[in-house]
């Protein structure tokens, strides 16, 4: 199955389960799954607790699907669903300890590495762009779920610059994307 094909199905499933399609859930789950649980263990670095969320994504596709309206990927709403509830998670483990930043460079190296997804415009490749601070701002809001208060402290820099970082960074990855 190409790339293209695949998303063409998530894409299918998503609709599917929108009216409400409890075999399309099951499909959707077969085909994305694996994808969706890296994605959560990296956010949250306990593939224990990334099963656990994996379920809660699942529950909330089925309870939320309504809420895609087809604009953007069906796989991008996915991701964005799962990276909200692994972020929630970890919110809820009231833990205010900052993590190490020291695995980031060998995590957009295994982005643009990956073989997983062979799109040729992979995020990999356009974070790599960035300049480092705002690629470092967004890697730790996207993937670690620091908060713009948090990043000012981890980054030591004003607010506003952080902001400034996040919302230019997001603005050259989305142009790089649709490119």
């Amino acid at each position: 199955m190409t790339d293209q094909d695949w998303h063409k199905q998530v894409d299918l499933y998503l609709f599917r389960i929108q009216q409400q399609d409890k075999r399309a859930l099951q499909a959707l789950y077969d085909l994305t799954s694996a994808k969706i649980l890296g994605l959560i263990t990296r956010i949250t670095n306990d593939r224990h607790e990334a099963e656990d969320i994996l379920q809660e994504v699942y529950i909330k596709i089925w309870q939320q699907a309504q809420q895609y309206h087809g604009s953007g990927s069906a796989w991008g709403w996915l991701c964005v669903l799962s990276r909200h509830c692994a972020i929630d998670r970890i919110r809820q483990w009231k833990k205010s300890r900052y993590e190490s930043t020291d695995e980031l460079p060998e995590f957009l190296e295994a982005l643009t590495d990956s073989t997983e997804l062979s799109n040729k415009h992979w995020i990999g490749q356009c974070l790599k762009k960035l300049k480092p601070k705002p690629r470092k701002a967004i890697l730790l809001s996207c993937l670690k779920g620091y908060t713009h208060s948090e990043l000012t402290v981890k980054l030591e820099a004003p607010l506003g610059t952080v902001k400034a970082w996040l919302r230019r960074g997001m603005q050259e990855l989305q142009q790089c994307l649709a490119a």
